[in-house]
């Protein structure tokens, strides 16, 4: 059983740790600025379908945009296959934060498609990476362009979602079509 003392001291870490949650960062010119739902500790988390995540924003942010908000970052040139088509691109990948983004391979360097995989990372449809199921997928977006067992992809919306073990496990973001 706890003291009032202690009961006193929890409230107050509590209280104090929402605080934390609320503060907000500042971005540059060609960044989307989170508001104090969009934030975990200072950090944007929040998914926004079609537009990007974190500050950074679909179409218009550039590698250059991404390593002000993230920190510096190893830049590839990958060929990969995604929805059907392949791809010649600069990526840049922050593994432990859950994001990479891929950008043109010319000299714009314009980000056009964002994969998060950040764990608890929720797109405005309360859809959390690592706890939504494909079934939450579906009543909340409704009934996808395609349909594979690891994927539900949403043409007109720009996003995939793909699941592991039965929970959404990443997002991916491009322009809305």
């Amino acid at each position: 059983m706890k003291t009032l003392t202690q009961k006193i001291v929890q409230k107050t870490l509590i209280a104090a740790s929402c605080l934390l949650v609320f503060s907000t960062t500042s971005f540059s010119q060609a960044t989307v600025s989170p508001t104090k739902s969009d934030t975990i500790m200072g950090i944007p988390y929040f998914i926004k379908i079609g537009e990007g995540t974190g500050g950074v924003k679909l179409g218009s942010s550039t590698i250059d945009d991404v390593q002000k908000i993230f920190g510096e970052g190893k830049i590839k040139t990958e060929t990969s296959k995604r929805m059907g088509k392949t791809y010649t691109e600069k990526t840049i990948n922050y593994k432990k934060k859950g994001l990479k983004f891929f950008a043109l391979n010319d000299n714009s360097s314009i980000i056009y498609c964002i994969e998060v995989s950040m764990a608890n990372a929720r797109t405005e449809k309360d859809i959390l990476v690592g706890v939504s199921t494909q079934d939450d997928v579906l009543k909340a977006y409704g009934e996808p362009s395609y349909r594979s067992p690891g994927s539900l992809e949403y043409d007109g919306m720009g996003v995939v979602f793909e699941f592991n073990n039965g929970k959404v496990s990443s997002v991916l973001l491009s322009q809305k079509k």
